[in-house]
């Protein structure tokens, strides 16, 4: 009797300890992950990447991204001595569509790519946490600047705590409104980061040309970073389809590209204008030396 009642507590024991693994896997960071690289200056092209096509976004999660399927992916900045002397970078990352050899979309291409990227400062990011089904966007961990605690569990792949967790975002997709009552319109960045030294010149672009396979084009989602620091960052990506009839509004395609690039630092309006007075000054002068 004492060995069945054994036996019996064993096998409880067991099928408790799988059903925890198996509710540990659905609520970890998911899909594809990766490691993009380390940008110091030269251009990274990550191919051969694939992200379902509401994962960054859906209305059937009230317009968050799902953590289970959404690409994740870690990128650092800069080398190792400059994340230690704090040197900047101007980058632009930008997540592409991937088509045929013949570079035209098909119904295998992702159409409506997105993508958050986060930070973990001076501390490395990893793609193997868990906790969490569903993400906000465009918030950081609960801290200091963010009371939400929805993306809390991003610490636990290196993510700062508090809104300078958060960096920015890039967005093919739909403008929609999520759960938290953020609206996520193209793109945009944390103009109160530390980590973005120069939030003002940085900018954001896309493009929806092959909404539901419409055309061959390679639709994208593109992020300038001005100043941002050296160190470890985190990112989700995947489609955006805020829609509530997903299959007859987005494309269902999966395929994309991601590269991190130099962006090339706006110049100061007072440039501009110096040059405009200079070339009026050098006409003056040249008209009084025809006289």
């Amino acid at each position: 009797m004492n060995n069945l009642k054994l036996r019996k507590a064993i096998l409880a024991a067991m099928s408790l300890a799988a059903l925890s693994a198996v509710s540990t896997q659905a609520q970890a960071f998911g899909g594809e992950s990766y490691n993009i690289g380390t940008f110091t200056g030269t251009t990274i092209n990550s191919t051969g990447h694939a992200s379902p096509f509401k994962s960054w976004t859906d209305y059937g999660a009230a317009n968050q991204g799902w953590v289970h399927t959404a690409g994740w992916a870690t990128l650092q900045i800069g080398s190792a001595a400059d994340i230690i002397n704090g040197v900047t970078y101007n980058v632009n990352l930008t997540m592409t569509g991937a088509g045929n050899a013949s570079g035209n979309a098909t119904t295998s291409t992702l159409d409506n790519p997105s993508f958050s990227i986060w930070t973990g400062g001076t501390t490395p990011t990893d793609t193997g946490g868990s906790g969490f089904h569903k993400y906000n966007q465009v918030r950081g961990p609960s801290g200091a600047g963010e009371s939400n605690p929805v993306n809390d569990a991003l610490t636990s792949g290196g993510v700062l705590t508090g809104s300078n967790g958060w960096i920015g975002y890039a967005n093919a997709g739909f403008v929609v409104t999520n759960a938290d009552g953020d609206t996520l319109t193209h793109g945009g960045v944390n103009t109160n980061n530390p980590w973005l030294a120069n939030p003002g010149a940085s900018s954001w672009s896309y493009s929806q040309l092959n909404q539901k396979d419409s055309s061959t084009a390679l639709d994208f989602a593109s992020l300038n970073l001005s100043g941002l620091k050296s160190g470890y960052y985190l990112l989700s990506l995947g489609g955006s389809c805020g829609s509530p009839n997903p299959t007859t509004n987005c494309g269902t395609g999966q395929n994309y590209s991601f590269n991190v690039s130099p962006s090339a630092v706006p110049l100061p309006a007072a440039v501009w204008l110096f040059g405009s007075a200079l070339m009026g000054f050098l006409g003056l002068q040249k008209r009084k030396m025809a006289a």
